[in-house]
């Protein structure tokens, strides 16, 4: 994660666990779930330890909690610790439950020394409301963290030294692939590579071992079909259509992520034909942060002329209506549509 001024929250807690001044109340939210769970479980363990930890440790669901079971756990005191934490999840602060938006702002504004208060999102979104005056009580009294997604170089790290701890190694290049084929989430990324681990059956794991045993994304399966019309290769296509389908994702949202690409492919296109382009550009045009990606993209591109893209580019369109504008066999239409772009003059 790049420390920014948007996120100088996540410098603090840092800085708190080093120097074990721990603040009255934090605030946890953002995409990246592993981050978010790691600084949790840091926080409670140098908060209150190990002796006694099941007394000095509350947690709550934010859609069940009243102000009697906030207060209760608030006012008791820790035992045999000089501190407690108490972590709310998935409490809507700016639009919390009748009765308390009126006796919140007094209970976060003089909280118990002894007292470590989180407030964790991970299904509801943070929301902060500047009108509101319990924004200028969090404001003043919390440290606020937003757990961005981490970067690709960051994610890379982090996977080369887990992969280290099992006497295994992965290239940069490899890792990229497994980001490509499996996405960014740290969580998932884990089990995937936990997967590669198990199964290479040399100390390096290479992109044969991430094909054979790791579950690819939406996002990489349609990047395959896509990359497979390009080439002609119609068949192929077809079979990932099917697999896709078969995992229960509609037509309609399936042709869409189709056009999507076709449409950052012909981005490509053009883009390669500009004078001064540079990847960060690039990168920004077709929305993503992977440069693995942008590479893949790009080499699509290079591969076809513009007068088939072009071609596929007017399939889609009027694939698109077809499938908005017919109820029936909407499978049928997606197929012919390949079929026309499989089988498109390139020349």
């Amino acid at each position: 994660m790049t420390l920014t001024t948007e996120n100088f929250g996540y410098k603090q807690i840092q800085l708190d666990l080093q120097s074990k001044t721990y603040r009255n109340l934090y605030i946890f939210f953002g995409e990246e779930n592993y981050l978010k769970e790691k600084y949790l479980f840091k926080l409670k363990k140098a908060v209150v330890g190990e002796s006694f930890k099941e007394f000095n440790i509350v947690e709550l669901d934010g859609k069940n909690i009243t102000i009697d079971i906030l207060l209760n756990a608030i006012e008791s005191c820790p035992v045999f610790s000089e501190k407690k934490i108490v972590i709310i999840k998935d409490f809507n602060i700016f639009n919390p439950p009748s009765g308390f938006r009126e006796v919140l702002i007094d209970i976060l504004s003089d909280l118990p020394q002894y007292i470590c208060l989180v407030f964790y999102y991970d299904i509801i979104e943070y929301k902060p409301d500047k009108k509101l005056k319990i924004y200028k009580v969090l404001s003043e009294k919390a440290c606020i963290i937003d757990f961005f997604k981490m970067n690709e170089t960051e994610i890379i790290s982090i996977i080369t030294k887990y992969a280290k701890k099992y006497n295994k190694t992965i290239d940069k290049d490899t890792c990229r692939y497994l980001l490509f084929m499996c996405g960014n989430s740290m969580i998932n990324l884990f089990n995937e590579i936990d997967k590669a681990i198990s199964y290479s059956k040399s100390d390096n794991i290479s992109k044969n071992d991430i094909d054979s045993v790791c579950t690819k994304t939406f996002d990489s399966a349609i990047f395959n079909l896509t990359d497979n019309i390009s080439k002609r290769n119609f068949g192929k296509s077809i079979s990932i259509l099917n697999e896709l389908i078969s995992q229960k994702n509609t037509e309609i949202m399936l042709f869409s992520a189709i056009q999507k690409h076709i449409q950052k492919i012909y981005a490509a296109k053009l883009f390669m034909a500009t004078p001064n382009k540079s990847q960060k550009d690039f990168m920004s045009l077709i929305g993503t942060n992977s440069s693995f990606y942008a590479n893949k993209i790009k080499n699509i591109a290079d591969k076809i002329s513009l007068k088939w893209i072009r071609n596929a580019i007017k399939i889609c369109g009027e694939t698109d209506i077809a499938l908005k504008s017919n109820s029936y066999n909407k499978i049928k239409i997606i197929e012919i549509s390949l079929l026309q772009m499989a089988s498109a003059e390139d020349r």
